[in-house]
């Protein structure tokens, strides 16, 4: 890079090689509310990998059909997934909420209407030795009753159970879902722009997290008085090249930066596009700088294409670090 940050511009063109994924979205796990026993995932979250778990279904805990108490919403008349082999009665339960409970019961005591975020579902992701249920703001959905929840992986199976005493008299089976974030990774060598396999469906929110360091000059940074220290190598270095120290972000230039601009700046080189290359600019994002993992998360709205990333920089023969993408439905 010949010229760079001036007022936080850079002039840089773009990159992104080798796409793969951490493994293909699963079967889904079936959670019987009338059994005790935790679903396990078949293959274990890999340590550090963001998942999206999704949970839907409604259920029953009570032994009778739900007569309607105060502040009580109307039961639906049936699970979304009947248990098999079982009486299935009206249900007032989904994944994240108590939407209908029976006349008399203590729930009454509290003034607060339905729906109530309550839930008897427990997750574990250190193969049980902690349970509990996921943090979650959704709102109720009273139409698909279905919840997301990014969790990541501690190396273990997934398990779902419910915490509830007894269960022979539940009915209702949740369906759950995981889908593992899809790996990119971006030299700074290439010029070529990779798109994800996953297409980013319109309208539906997703996570695109962007971690790694790296150069755009053809010898080390030796920093200004108003540049920060250069880090002595990348992040992720590129392959099969020699890798000088590094002054870049997916966000930040923090050491090279010239006057009169001070580092850390924010910069605009690495670019996405959402609607099938047409279109390329940096993610917006307000996160400050991350000096010690330089990791970056940004929100972006599908457009029915692959996502596709890209740095732009000229020449890039001369840059070295790669960046390491992770894209992933919204919760």
């Amino acid at each position: 890079m010949r010229g760079i940050l001036k007022s936080g511009a850079s002039c840089m063109g773009l990159l992104v090689s080798m796409a793969t994924s951490a493994g293909a979205q699963q079967e889904p796990l079936w959670l019987d509310t009338r059994s005790a026993a935790p679903v396990a995932s078949p293959a274990a979250l890999k340590k550090g990998w963001p998942h999206l778990v999704t949970l839907q279904g409604t259920y029953n805990v009570w032994g009778a059909d739900i007569v309607p108490g105060l502040n009580s919403q109307q039961p639906e008349p049936a699970p979304m997934f009947p248990s098999p082999s079982a009486t299935n009665r009206n249900v007032g339960f989904d994944p994240e909420f108590v939407f209908a409970w029976p006349k008399g019961h203590a729930m009454e005591k509290s003034p607060e209407p339905a729906p109530r975020r309550a839930s008897a579902i427990e997750l574990s992701l250190d193969g049980g030795k902690t349970w509990k249920h996921p943090a979650s703001t959704a709102a109720f959905n009273a139409k698909e009753h279905k919840y997301g929840y990014e969790l990541t992986g501690e190396d273990a199976a997934l398990q779902v159970r419910i915490a509830d005493k007894p269960v022979a008299d539940n009915s209702g089976r949740l369906q759950i879902v995981v889908v593992p974030a899809e790996e990119l990774w971006l030299d700074t060598r290439s010029g070529a722009a990779i798109p994800s396999t996953m297409v980013l469906q319109k309208g539906r929110p997703y996570r695109v997290t962007m971690q790694g360091t790296f150069n755009v000059w053809g010898n080390n940074i030796v920093a200004g008085d108003k540049s920060g220290q250069p880090e002595a190598s990348p992040m992720f270095p590129s392959p099969k090249v020699t890798n000088r120290n590094v002054g870049f972000d997916p966000e930040f230039a923090f050491a090279g930066v010239r006057a009169p601009a001070t580092s850390p700046v924010r910069h605009q080189a690495i670019q996405v596009s959402l609607d099938g290359g047409k279109t390329w600019k940096h993610p917006a994002s307000t996160a400050a700088f991350d000096a010690a993992e330089h990791k970056y998360t940004y929100e972006v709205t599908g457009e029915d294409a692959v996502l596709q990333v890209r740095i732009s920089d000229t020449p890039i023969s001369d840059n070295s670090g790669r960046l390491r993408i992770l894209v992933l439905p919204g919760a």
